[in-house]
């Protein structure tokens, strides 16, 4: 049975990189993703509410956590 599932899996694989490269699926999907995303933070950009309290870095201390 295991056996079974690597055949199809090494077909699988073979089959969507035959006629496509690897290199522009991986290149489709990264613009999908970032594209998704930028649309996201454009959205929950634009209504901020301004009473919520923003933190700002004290005086004398860097604004980045210590490791």
């Amino acid at each position: 049975m295991r056996l079974l599932v690597e055949i199809v899996i090494i077909a699988a694989v073979i089959f969507f990189g035959w006629n496509t490269p690897f290199k522009d699926w991986t290149a489709q999907a990264k613009w999908t993703i970032n594209s998704a995303f930028d649309s996201l933070g454009g959205a929950l950009q634009k209504n901020q509410d301004q009473s919520v309290r923003r933190y700002e870095a004290r005086p004398g201390r860097s604004a980045t956590p210590p490791r």
